[in-house]
């Protein structure tokens, strides 16, 4: 969906640079050495696109192909909205919902209910592990404690969204090494654990090499940016972008 959103986005931006009074069409024929363009009048005749006009000729060919693109993309957006107001993953769980408790603790179900796979989720990624001595001071909405007022306005959006989450795990590095994630998350639709972290210090030298040591340890130890791992930053000069954080969260945890 967010792919699909992010062409449409692309493509509109492309049309609005290249949109132009010209209304002819851009023919050709294939010549040669090549091919030759000409424009093709209202009255049916065709004139040849001059060597000064080929950059004009160029433009409103991108922009037709533009223009039947997002038509296409917008379809595909359409036909995927009417399939999600169709498709619920909870009907899945459904099944076992519907069983009466003496048949529940009989069966092993193929796939858990919403509920009970976010229980067992959260019993196996324990929070407040970080042994540092500072304890945190800021009472998010979901009733704990953190260290920053940016973590607060994290937790906030996840609690907001339904994501469950757990502050501060233990997550062991290749190597065996341990450092503890500000978050890790999951995406209750796709069953996906997602660990996210925040850089509040990024202008500062020395932090943000430490950033980037930090990044390329996860990423050797099998964390890949973007998919199950996710970061925001901020520094004195810039501070956390929430309108983009929180559509970075729908995005890709949603």
């Amino acid at each position: 969906m967010a792919w699909i959103d992010e062409l449409i986005d692309k493509t509109d931006k492309r049309i609005k640079q290249n949109r132009s009074q010209e209304k002819r069409t851009v023919r050709f024929s294939k010549q040669k050495y090549g091919y030759q363009y000409y424009w093709a009048n209202p009255d049916g005749k065709r004139v040849y696109v001059k060597n000064a006009e080929l950059d004009t000729a160029r433009r409103k060919m991108q922009l037709d192909y533009d223009m039947a693109l997002v038509d296409v993309l917008r379809r595909i957006r359409l036909r995927i909205d009417k399939f999600n107001k169709l498709y619920d993953m909870n009907m899945i769980g459904d099944v076992y919902n519907a069983l009466s408790d003496a048949r529940k603790i009989m069966i092993s179900p193929l796939v858990l209910p919403d509920k009970e796979f976010i229980r067992e989720w959260e019993s196996l990624h324990e929070g407040d592990k970080n042994t540092f001595p500072e304890k945190g001071q800021y009472l998010t909405n979901k009733g704990e404690y953190v260290r920053s007022k940016s973590e607060k306005i994290l937790a906030d959006l996840f609690y907001k969204h339904d994501i469950p989450y757990v502050y501060e795990p233990r997550f062991e590095l290749e190597g065996g090494a341990v450092i503890y994630p500000d978050f890790v998350l999951l995406n209750v639709d796709q069953r996906k654990t997602v660990y996210w972290e925040h850089f509040g210090l990024i202008t500062n030298e020395e932090y943000a090499v430490k950033t980037l040591s930090k990044l390329g340890a996860y990423e050797k130890s099998g964390l890949v940016i973007g998919e199950t791992l996710l970061f925001s930053m901020e520094s004195e000069l810039v501070p956390l972008d929430i309108k983009q954080v929180e559509k970075k969260v729908i995005d890709r945890l949603k």
